[in-house]
């Protein structure tokens, strides 16, 4: 430690002769615990944002998605299903099929995505987290899930309470007869609503995978897609699928089906710890100032330091140290406060979503702890650092 640790902490821990100089060094430890806590709490704001977010992703996009390259639809071959059944262990999985359809009820008309889906999809899905009115469709009858927008744009009610829905696809064998309908159409009942903000997933339609092949006029074993959720790191099970389905399929995980919005996460993220940093920055040239001050009020006591042997390198050192305790102090006090705001917001949520009961979303992470520390090391280390160069440069 030595003897500049010392004089820097007991210069840290006594009060000046001067009131100037104490309310200045207050409030630069003030700006620096406002400044790191305003951080910690923003990156874990959009931490819970993110994680928001991804629960509706998960409520569409599974984990992996196999699908073919080339054709709308196809069958797995026998050794695929025996692969995939066989190692039921590490990872469950559901068939769909897809298809672009026509909507209407009660003289109103939309377009949409139809998908079928067989009864392992919601243990591969997420779906039941964003069902707001109804329950999920019974798969051995023509019930469908519908988003509010469809609900709405088509005046739909639940279990026939205001029409059926009609869903309807072009029919490709009219012949040359005028007489016939240019669609094939079948009628289904709603069985409840989700609510989604994501336009294209908004326009998607949920019904039993028998239902689909009924009208869509498929194989028994035709399917789109296959969905899979892994119980464990997708990153090997992505490897060994790619080799069962490698000609002709794609096998995709999340973040590939999402590229443009986990670009847009990391983007948003890189920005805005550039930002907070320059906060921080700022909140920085305080504590400078502070020290600096000190260094003029503190000559008389660094003169007698000189007379006792001391260096202008070891001066330097005592208000480098000095500076490290009035800024990182400052730093830890506004950490451990952005800490405990966040904790409070998890565990009783008393700040709620605009015009909502839901808990504006917050994470607690250890990510975003280590990311302000290692910014409050970097820049705090660098104010002390320049802060203790001008002693070498006053006149002593």
């Amino acid at each position: 430690m030595g003897v500049s640790f010392f004089v820097s902490k007991r210069y840290f821990f006594s009060k000046s002769k001067f009131n100037i100089v104490n309310f200045i060094s207050l409030t630069a430890s003030f700006v620096l615990v406002v400044a790191s806590c305003s951080f910690f709490i923003v990156l874990s704001v959009f931490s819970g944002l993110k994680d928001f977010g991804l629960n509706y992703n998960k409520a569409f996009d599974p984990d992996i998605k196999i699908s073919s390259t080339s054709l709308s639809s196809f069958t797995p071959t026998e050794s695929q299903v025996r692969w995939l059944s066989s190692r039921n262990d590490s990872f469950t999985y559901s068939k769909t099929l897809e298809e672009k359809v026509f909507l209407s009820s009660d003289g109103k008309n939309t377009f949409g995505k139809l998908v079928g889906v067989d009864k392992n999809f919601r243990s591969v899905i997420e779906i039941d987290s964003i069902i707001s009115v109804g329950r999920w469709v019974d798969l051995n009858s023509n019930e469908v899930l519908v988003s509010y927008f469809i609900a709405d744009k088509l005046n739909l009610g639940l279990f026939n309470y205001g029409g059926v829905l009609s869903v309807g696809v072009p029919n490709n064998n009219i012949g040359s007869s005028l007489l016939k309908s240019p669609f094939r159409s079948l009628a289904f009942v709603p069985s409840g609503v989700y609510s989604s903000s994501n336009e294209k997933d908004q326009r998607t339609v949920f019904s039993s995978l028998n239902s689909a092949r009924s009208l869509l006029k498929k194989d028994k074993n035709e399917i789109t897609s296959i969905l899979i959720k892994s119980f464990n790191n997708p990153k090997p099970l992505i490897k060994a699928l790619k080799k069962v389905f490698n000609k002709g399929f794609v096998v995709s995980s999340r973040e590939e089906l999402n590229q443009t919005y986990y670009k847009m996460l990391n983007v948003e993220g890189l920005i805005l710890n550039i930002l907070m940093g320059l906060i921080l920055v700022v909140a920085m040239f305080n504590s400078v100032g502070a020290i600096i001050i000190l260094i003029v009020e503190k000559r008389k006591g660094v003169q007698t330091l000189l007379k006792l042997g001391a260096t202008k390198k070891n001066i330097q050192s005592l208000f480098f140290k000095h500076g490290l305790m009035v800024s990182f102090s400052g730093g830890v006090i506004g950490l451990l406060s952005g800490i405990c705001f966040v904790y409070l917001q998890k565990a009783f949520s008393f700040i709620k979503l605009a015009g909502t009961e839901i808990p504006y979303p917050v994470s607690l992470e250890l990510s975003n702890v280590v990311v302000v520390i290692v910014f409050l090391l970097i820049v705090c280390g660098t104010g002390a650092y320049l802060a203790s160069k001008t002693s070498l440069k006053i006149k002593l």
